[in-house]
């Protein structure tokens, strides 16, 4: 019974370490206001339509109507979290920010939002078909996440942010690639927590 019950923890744990998703999450902290975001998530790429890439803004330079929702500083109309966020530009239109799975390998993407008209998320899938996901304009008020999911046996290709007159920011964005950081599951740490519990078992029963 002991070696069952062994066999069966080590088996848990292999499963928990070997069960993970591939996800990625930017706060994009690291930036500086002003500066072209890029950020250091392999396969996951930026850009707006005119060729150039959206703006990182910080909310401590104080040139913005924004408000740090967890930090609590500011009194803007546009939330977000932190100190810096994301945003197009003044250059840019409503055409909106594209934001590539290089590989083409995204299951899901989401991100937090802040708009004064509704904003949208547009999803391109590997076979050319689009999912938009919406969300209500949002300003003077905490920031509101939309996410979008690729329909089943697709993926997605790349997605486009935009409202109706580029007033909006973005912040703590994730999803999934092939290459993205890897990220336990729910699921993952549930069986790893039950392999441990085993084992601690079988130590106290030997004692």
């Amino acid at each position: 019974m002991k070696k069952l019950l062994l066999l069966l923890s080590a088996l848990l744990i292999m499963a928990s370490l070997t069960g993970n998703a591939s996800a990625f999450f930017i706060d994009f902290e690291d930036g500086s206001d002003g500066i072209m975001g890029v950020n250091d998530i392999e396969d996951v790429s930026f850009q707006i339509y005119n060729g150039s890439l959206p703006l990182y803004g910080d909310s401590r330079t104080n040139k913005y109507s924004t408000t740090s929702d967890d930090l609590g500083y500011g009194n803007g109309i546009f939330h977000h979290n932190g100190n810096l966020w994301l945003w197009a530009g003044m250059a840019a239109d409503a055409t909106g920010v594209k934001v590539d799975f290089d590989n083409n390998d995204g299951t899901w993407f989401q991100t937090g939002y802040s708009s004064t008209s509704a904003f949208y998320i547009d999803a391109f899938l590997t076979d050319g078909s689009k999912v938009t996901v919406k969300g209500n304009a949002n300003t003077s008020q905490p920031m509101d996440f939309l996410r979008v999911d690729a329909s089943a046996g697709l993926f997605i290709d790349y997605v486009v942010l935009h409202d109706s007159g580029n007033q909006w920011l973005v912040d703590d964005m994730s999803g999934d690639t092939s290459i993205g950081a890897t990220v336990p599951e729910p699921a993952t740490m549930l069986l790893f927590g039950i392999g441990i519990i085993g084992l601690a078992g079988i130590n106290r029963r030997k004692q």
